[in-house]
């Protein structure tokens, strides 16, 4: 294991070969880096658990090209082991070698888990305020409720940031640092109108909201409005 004072790093060997690396997304490839280096996990379990590959006999060819390409071969798992990523970054950024590629990917990394951290905690949040915190057989429903949450509105702060679409409001413009990245998330297809499960397209299926026009959208629950007519009722009722 290395620690943050030893600057003493295995040599990069990139193999050249980036038909995977173009293959996934940055947050993807962020995450296997992250798994590789900091939780020792192997390029099958990477194969498996962050890219989704699931059909075939899976060897973790793809996650290892992944690090192969960046030049981290055998000798890179695990080897910042219970690290934090800061202290990873920050060595990687002191060593002599090109890790230009690889510290983008774990600041990447670092963001991401810092969004989740926030957003998280805002969905437990709610919870609380609506009751929806309680022991028993309700549990598991809520388990399954705060994770579909999280995912969900990861993915449309990631691709539509945090400002409400209806009327552009903005918490941290109101509320400083106690409202940054907070955000309400609305479905644009109701999810009781849902048949049987479906994959979310952030981009099309979801839209940030402050909590006054989601509210509004759903006030009335046999008469859901659409963005649109939301933003219609805002125009006719300015000031």
């Amino acid at each position: 294991m290395i620690n943050e004072f030893s600057r003493e790093l295995p040599e990069l060997k990139p193999n050249g070969r980036d038909r995977e690396f173009k293959k996934y997304s940055d947050d993807i490839k962020a995450r296997v880096l992250y798994e590789h280096l900091i939780n020792n996990r192997t390029h099958r379990w990477l194969d498996i658990n962050v890219l989704g590959i699931t059909s075939g006999n899976t060897k973790g060819r793809d996650s290892a090209n992944i690090l192969y390409y960046l030049g981290m071969k055998a000798d890179y798992r695990g080897l910042f082991g219970g690290q934090d990523i800061v202290d990873v970054i920050s060595n990687l950024g002191n060593n002599h070698q090109d890790f230009k590629i690889a510290i983008e990917l774990l600041n990447r990394n670092y963001e991401l888990q810092r969004l989740e951290d926030v957003v998280g905690l805002d969905i437990e949040s709610e919870e609380v305020e609506e009751g929806g915190l309680v022991e028993g057989g309700i549990k598991y429903r809520y388990v399954k409720s705060y994770e579909r949450k999280l995912k969900n509105r990861l993915l449309a702060i990631k691709e539509h940031g945090v400002i409400c679409k209806a009327c552009n409001f903005d918490f941290k413009a109101v509320y400083g640092e106690r409202g940054r990245e907070y955000i309400e998330i609305h479905h644009i297809q109701q999810l009781s109108e849902l048949s049987e499960p479906t994959e979310i397209n952030p981009r099309t299926d979801l839209v940030p909201l402050c909590a006054n026009c989601h509210r509004m959208i759903h006030r009335k629950k046999d008469e859901v409005l659409t963005i649109n007519q939301l933003i219609e009722i805002l125009e006719e009722n300015k000031n």
